[in-house]
């Protein structure tokens, strides 16, 4: 229930649509009633010439209009029921359209407000979520599970109201007829509903599976689209597609369990419905040719009865539908549940412009219980450039992480002019920051979208200014449509070098006044990167930049070199000073001599401890 009663905060600020569907499925069920209830006199004065008794307690109008009816020749009679039946159903069907309509597009909307709400959720969330969840979960929630909860609400919704309110008018029907048949005939409901309830326990659980496997699904997809060209490479096709047909089958698997279940529901209902309808036609018969029931009024009670086990069925259906829905629901708030790491202090500030220094204070930093940081301190004034070097693993890429709080230190304090970043808003924080990292992220867009995220408001020529920069304007200008030329999907269009040069220009039309540079240049062949080094050269001018680095070339550039080993800073200095003092980093510029394309930790004859 409590699923439910979350799902309708999201049906409530569409209470007026879904309030419309409503009206229209009541007029539908009232016109339904009026056709059934209308053979009873129409049968008795055709076949018998009865007439409709007129009753003191009636009003005026009604019992004016049975002599009217009685009053009528049998002949007329038939040609004006002609007339009226197919008028009545084009009424309902008007309103069972406007129904279907107004349900369908108040679902769209709730479905549409919950997809956003889960999207803004998902980007809200901090790193160390995504890093742990598939980012193929993620997409089965934000669009299959939704879809689930789509489809329960078209029908769902439409059901819980439209079929008790047909139960409510058949059932009036029988019971006024003959309500001693109608009590006989309701002894296979509570058949019905202990079948409904099984299969309906079991569907709840396979359904939660289905969705499971439907989110490993999309992330066997995803990994293999995205990676395709690592599959062909190592010639890896065939464990992609063993990979996915293994999940595929299990899904298969699962879903044929819920069909089968679903399936099942129906010819057990159809039974026990057929088995009610024949004890009350061999009853009704007997009445009829007994002379206890007129022809009209039997068959107006089998027609009303036929009417009233369809709508008990769809019940029985529904409630096998929202088990499913439930399952689906479920996920749905477990994202929307999922608090963010990272969140504003509730008084956080706007942190003034960058001006006097970077303090790691005892930083310290754990990653699923596992140590990367180890009480660092370090200080970087305004406009230095700092070079972190160190083997994999050694903790550089977090620490530069935790200023613009990508994470949060687990001890220890992260300041910027004194000011620590917890209680400074994120906006403000990470609107001074510019960030190129290894693994480029460009959008499927154009060059000058892709340029414009960190300036928006920028125009062309600081663009070309930018890009000129990052020795990107060349090859922009060499493209079919120069700036306006869409890179593909994350820039599937262009070479690693392009990337990472187009990154560095985003970087430097934002014109941050802090720089991380994550293993920036790393994309890049010889040339380029000759080119980019002299680029950054000028673009880390009176900037504060921390280099992660691993190519001497880079390196050189910072003013102070810091050496990190398994979490803690074990030496720093300038680049001569290091040489002489630092076994480590000697050992490491040697190997850039010998290796230009290796990186610190790389195994080209250097101790395995590096």
């Amino acid at each position: 229930m409590r699923a439910y009663f979350r799902l309708f905060q999201f049906i409530k600020p569409h209470l007026g649509v879904f309030g419309v569907a409503v009206l229209c499925m009541v007029g539908s069920t009232i016109l339904n009633g009026v056709q059934v209830g209308a053979f009873i006199p129409l049968i008795d004065r055709v076949a018998n010439d009865r007439l409709l008794p007129t009753l003191a307690w009636f009003p005026g109008w009604l019992n004016g209009l049975i002599l009217w009816f009685n009053s009528l020749p049998q002949r007329t009679l038939v040609n004006l029921f002609a007339v009226a039946i197919p008028l009545l159903f084009l009424f309902k069907s008007l309103l069972e359209f406007l129904q279907t309509f107004f349900m369908s597009d108040a679902s769209q909307r709730v479905v549409r407000d919950l997809r956003q709400k889960m999207f803004d959720k998902f980007t809200a969330l901090s790193l160390d979520y995504h890093h742990r969840q598939p980012a193929g979960s993620t997409m089965s929630r934000i669009m299959y599970d939704t879809g689930i909860v789509q489809n329960s609400l078209i029908e769902g919704l439409t059901d819980l109201v439209y079929q008790p309110f047909q139960i409510a008018v058949y059932l009036a029907i029988v019971l006024r007829i003959n309500w001693a048949l109608a009590l006989m005939t309701f002894a296979v409901i509570p058949l019905i509903a202990l079948i409904t309830l099984w299969i309906g326990r079991l569907l709840k659980k396979y359904s939660r599976q289905a969705q499971v496997v439907m989110g490993q699904l999309h992330s066997t997809i995803l990994e293999s689209i995205t990676g395709i060209q690592v599959v062909q490479a190592f010639q890896m096709e065939h464990d992609a597609r063993v990979k996915f047909a293994s999940t595929n089958e299990r899904s298969y698997r699962i879903n044929r369990k819920i069909q089968k279940r679903m399936n099942l529901l129906t010819p057990m209902t159809d039974f026990l419905g057929a088995v009610g309808a024949s004890f009350v036609f061999w009853y009704g018969c007997r009445q009829v040719l007994a002379g206890t029931m007129t022809l009209g009024t039997f068959t107006a009670f089998f027609a009303a009865m036929m009417f009233l086990i369809r709508p008990f069925k769809r019940l029985a259906k529904l409630h096998s539908v929202n088990q499913q829905t439930v399952a689906a629901a479920l996920r749905i708030f477990e994202i929307l549940d999922v608090e963010p790491t990272i969140t504003e202090h509730p008084k956080a500030k706007t942190l003034p412009m960058f001006r006097h220094e970077i303090t790691y204070d005892k930083v310290s930093f754990q990653y699923d219980n596992q140590p990367v940081l180890r009480g660092v301190s370090l200080t970087i004034p305004r406009a230095e450039i700092i070079a972190l070097v160190g083997p994999s693993g050694g903790g550089k890429t977090t620490l530069a992480n935790l200023l613009p709080r990508f994470f949060d230190p687990t001890s220890g304090r992260v300041l910027l002019d004194g000011v620590d970043l917890r209680h400074v808003t994120l906006a403000s924080l990470r609107g001074q920051i510019g960030l190129v990292t290894q693994e480029t992220t460009l959008f499927n867009d154009t060059v000058r979208a892709n340029l414009a995220v960190g300036n928006p408001s920028a125009s062309l020529s600081e663009m070309v200014e930018a890009a000129k920069v990052a020795n990107a304007h060349a090859f922009i200008s060499r493209m079919p449509k120069g700036y306006d030329t869409v890179v593909g999907e994350r820039g599937s269009l262009l070479s690693g070098g392009e990337r990472q040069r187009l990154a560095i220009a985003r970087a430097v039309l934002k014109n941050p006044p802090i720089l991380i540079l994550d293993e920036a240049t790393s994309q890049l062949d010889a040339a380029s990167e000759h080119l980019i080094t002299e680029a950054l050269e000028r673009v880390c001018q009176e900037r504060t930049v921390v280099l992660i680095a691993h190519r001497l070339s880079t390196v050189r550039l910072a003013h102070r070199i810091v050496v990190i080993q398994e979490g803690r800073i074990v030496e720093q200095g300038s680049h001569e000073e290091l040489l002489k003092t630092s076994a480590l980093y000697r050992r490491f510029c040697e190997l850039q001599l010998m290796h230009p394309t290796a990186k610190l930790g790389e195994s080209h004859h250097m101790p395995r401890d590096l």
